[in-house]
C-alpha cells in the first residue's frame, strides 16, 4: 500500500525556495539600505558641581523624552544659549561666574 500525494511537488518545493531567497535578499537590501553614522562623538571632561549635575538630571526627568540623556540636556540648553543676543548671553555668563 503506498502513500501518494505526501511529497511535495517540484513546483511547491521551488516556490517555497523562492520565498526564502526573496526573504533573504531582501533583508539583505535592507542591511544595505542602513547608512552608518557620519557623526564622531568625543569625549570631554569638565567639572561640575553637585547641585548643577542633579539640577541636569532634573531636567532630564522632566523632558520627559525616552531617548534623551545628559548629553541631549546639555545640548538643549547650547541651542538655547544660542538663541541669546551677545549682551543676553554676557549677562547669563556673568551671573554664573559670580
Amino acid at each position: 500500500m503506498a502513500l501518494k500525494g505526501l511529497t511535495k511537488s517540484a513546483q511547491e518545493s521551488k516556490s517555497t525556495d523562492q520565498t526564502i531567497e526573496d526573504f533573504i535578499s531582501g533583508s539583505t537590501k535592507r542591511v544595505k539600505k542602513l547608512e552608518c553614522s557620519q557623526q564622531v562623538y568625543r569625549r570631554f571632561t569638565f567639572s561640575l558641581t553637585k547641585d548643577v549635575s542633579k539640577e541636569i538630571d532634573d531636567l532630564l526627568i522632566d523632558s520627559r523624552v525616552a531617548k534623551a540623556n545628559r548629553s541631549v540636556i546639555l545640548k538643549a540648553a547650547l541651542h538655547q544659549l544660542q538663541k541669546l543676543s551677545k549682551e543676553d548671553l554676557q549677562q547669563a555668563v556673568l551671573s554664573e561666574v559670580k
